[in-house]
């Protein structure tokens, strides 16, 4: 009789210890995800932001999270001090990190298509991700357009208006730190005689952009070939 009371303290402790580890165990799940990973703040959407929406009154859409720094999107911010006076170009998906690619000057309309100067034309073109920044381009960029013709490479075109958008970085994406996966259709304001020579080399060649930095611009190139890459 005495074994059996003992074997049952015993049953009843161990299944208390039991229970203790395991609630520790779930407890400290989060943190042991974390364990060895930088983690670095940053703002995810909570509630689907508007395009249109300004940088001053999308606070109520967001909310700040610690992620490991090897899932943080490249552009993606900590807060809004770098896009105050901006507005998003397109809607932001609850659970989609905040990137400042997807802001612009005021002025892009409620679809995010930024509104073409009178003397363009607009023009679409698809390309894969490795071709548009790693689809990280957005509506009101401006960009480069490099040409590969005949074994040669040479910048082309610069200060080039991104009007829109279609595809590009996937929201509801589980692993935020993965490649991005399949073509944009990406849709630029040129003048007519650029506009051909887009055609052009979309339909016999390559076309690679580049997102032009303030003092990029007007940066003049002499193009690269076999002769020449090495110089």
């Amino acid at each position: 009789m005495q074994r059996r009371v003992i074997a049952a303290v015993a049953a009843v402790l161990l299944a208390g210890i039991g229970a203790f580890l395991l609630y520790n165990y779930v407890n400290n799940a989060d943190k042991r995800a974390m364990a060895g990973q930088e983690a670095t703040q940053v703002l995810v959407v909570a509630k689907v932001v508007p395009a249109g929406t300004t940088a001053e009154s999308i606070a109520p859409y967001l909310e700040t999270r610690q992620l490991p720094k090897v899932a943080v999107v490249g552009d993606a911010l900590a807060n809004t001090a770098d896009v105050l006076g901006l507005v998003t170009t397109t809607d932001l998906q609850v659970g989609e990190q905040v990137l400042r690619s997807r802001f612009a000057e005021p002025g892009s309309s409620i679809t995010g298509k930024v509104k073409v100067p009178d003397n363009k034309q607009e023009l679409s073109i698809t390309l894969e991700p490795q071709r548009v920044v790693g689809s990280t381009i957005a509506a009101g960029d401006k960009v480069a357009i490099f040409f590969t013709v005949e074994g040669e490479t040479r910048m082309v075109l610069n200060d080039v208006l991104v009007t829109n958008i279609q595809g590009g970085l996937d929201p509801a994406a589980t692993d935020e730190g993965a490649a991005p996966s399949g073509s944009l259709v990406v849709t630029f304001a040129l003048e007519p005689k650029d506009a051909e020579r887009v055609v052009f080399i979309g339909e016999t060649a390559k076309l690679w952009l580049a997102r032009e930095g303030k003092d990029t611009a007007n940066q003049d190139t002499n193009g690269v070939n076999v002769k020449n890459v090495f110089k």
